[in-house]
This record gives C-alpha cells, sequence and structure tokens, in this order.
C-alpha cells in the first residue's frame, strides 16, 4: 500500500506600517542661542535652513513585522517625542531600549544594560526646515545619512555611526563624526572658532572660503592630507602629563603635523584612523 502525505505550506506575509507626521514649531524667544537637537536610531536626517522664523517638521514613521500583532507591537512602541527646553528643541525616538536624557544630551538604556530583541523592524526619516541662524545639533546610528543645507547659526554638532555626512553652505564653530563613511563639507562663512572634523573609515573633504586663518592639526593612521592653501610647518605640540613614579611631570611630543594657514588663528582639528583629508577654497 502507498501512503501519499500531503504537505501544507503556511507562507507568512510582512506587514508594513506607514505614516507621516508633520509638526510646525516655534522657539520661546528670538535668540542666537536657538539650537534644535534632532536625534535619530535607525534612518537619515535632512535639514534645510529658510528665512521664516518657525521649524516645519516631517517625519515619516515606518514599521514592518511578519505578523499583525508584532507590527501593533511597533507602532506602540517605537514613539516620537518632541520637547523644549530653554532656548532648545529636541526632536527625538524613542524606543523599548533606548530612552534619550535630555540633561545628558545622550540615549540610555532603559533595561539595565540588557538589550531586547525586538519583534519588528523600524525606521523614521526626518526632513525639516529650521530658521538660518539655527545652531543644530543631529545624530544617528544605523540606515541614513545625515545632510544639512544653508545651516547658518553659531555651532553645528553632527555624529553619524554607519552613514555618510554632508553639510552644504553652512557656517559657524563645527564639530562632526563618522565612523564608517566620508565626510563632506563646504562652508558659507569660515567657523568662527575651533572645529573638530573626525573619521574613523572614510575621507573628510572640507570646502573653506579663501581668506581661511587657521591652525591646522592633522592626524591619520593610514591617510595624508592634501590642500590648495599655503601652509607653515608649525612645531609638534608638546604634551604635558604626571608621571606615576613621583619623578615629576613627563613631556611627550605630539604625533599630530600641525600646520598654519594665513595668519592662523582658530584651530582645525582633523583626526581620521584610515582615510585621507583634504582642505581647499
Amino acid at each position: 500500500m502507498m501512503v501519499v502525505g500531503l504537505l501544507c505550506c503556511h507562507l507568512l506575509t510582512a506587514q508594513k506600517f506607514n505614516e507621516t507626521i508633520t509638526e510646525e514649531l516655534t522657539f520661546s524667544s528670538k535668540s542666537d542661542e536657538n539650537r534644535l537637537v534632532v536625534k535619530n536610531i535607525n534612518g537619515p536626517i535632512r535639514v534645510e535652513g529658510h528665512d521664516g522664523n518657525t521649524i516645519k517638521l516631517e517625519a515619516e514613521r515606518t514599521i514592518s513585522a511578519k505578523s499583525e500583532s508584532y507590527l501593533e507591537e511597533g507602532k506602540k512602541e517605537i514613539k516620537l517625542k518632541i520637547e523644549e527646553r530653554d532656548n532648545r528643541v529636541y526632536v527625538y525616538v524613542e524606543t523599548p531600549n533606548n530612552d534619550f536624557n535630555i540633561d545628558s544630551g545622550r540615549y540610555e538604556n532603559t533595561r539595565n544594560n540588557k538589550w531586547v530583541k525586538l519583534n519588528y523592524r523600524f525606521e523614521v526619516d526626518f526632513v525639516l526646515k529650521v530658521p538660518k541662524s539655527t545652531s543644530v545639533e543631529l545624530s544617528t546610528m544605523n540606515d541614513g545619512d545625515i545632510y544639512a543645507k544653508d545651516v547658518q547659526g553659531n555651532e553645528i554638532i553632527v555624529n553619524n555611526l554607519n552613514g555618510s555626512i554632508t553639510l552644504d553652505n553652512i557656517a559657524g564653530k563645527t564639530d562632526v563624526n563618522a565612523l564608517n563613511k566620508d565626510i563632506n563639507i563646504t562652508y558659507y562663512q569660515n567657523p568662527s572658532g575651533d572645529s573638530k572634523f573626525h573619521s574613523l573609515n572614510g575621507d573628510i573633504n572640507v570646502t573653506f572660503k579663501e581668506n581661511l586663518n587657521a591652525d591646522v592639526s592633522f592626524k591619520s593612521l593610514n591617510g595624508d592630507m592634501y590642500t590648495n592653501y599655503d601652509t607653515t610647518a608649525l612645531k609638534p605640540e608638546l604634551i604635558k602629563t604626571k608621571t606615576k613614579n613621583g619623578k615629576g611631570v613627563k613631556y611627550n611630543m605630539s604625533s599630530n603635523q600641525s600646520y598654519r594657514i594665513g595668519k592662523g588663528g582658530i584651530r582645525l582639528d582633523f583626526n581620521l584612523l584610515n582615510g585621507d583629508a583634504t582642505l581647499k577654497k
């Protein structure tokens, strides 16, 4: 006797939820110290300066899961938060594993450093327009690049863990850090204060205005610095440290290469591990 078995296959259809959140925000007062802080986890950030007085926010929230119940779980747990404190507006994403602490300006683990595997995937794409004179602080971790254009406040701070950073026609003191991608910057006006440009596995390309006056510090394990500015080599910096054996103070030569452009002045710190830095006018 032959027995024929019937194999049934049940295919799981992926579930997806998508919504666009729009908000128009204003600072409580007009001040040169106004700052927009955007903290993302998964997804890109795009910011553009405009001549208006409001912050125009558009955030696209996407949740995907293998079942409707998991999808509903993600819709409840992935939250977009907006808060204002002093002269700062905070826009951030909150998850079961990440709670943003406004006092420290950082994400903190909410489960005593125990990471919980989520039953869904999520991404938030930010598009914002801000008054041009606003300082900005932007960061994301995964699945997105950061792009800012015409942002010309006192300071711009950008951190991206796994994406690129592009800043176009900007001004202000600058602090940028990309872990695994390139950094590309063009200035509308040269930075007014000491600035830092750091990348672990990418190149840094910066276009300044012609009248740059700065002292440039460069360090790269596997890279070089290129520039079309006239430069003057500076003496290595002496680093002073206290000894543990009670012999007093120890001085070491810095491994950074230092150059003066123009009359010198503000400090531009380029620190890379595997990449080149290009400074041009």
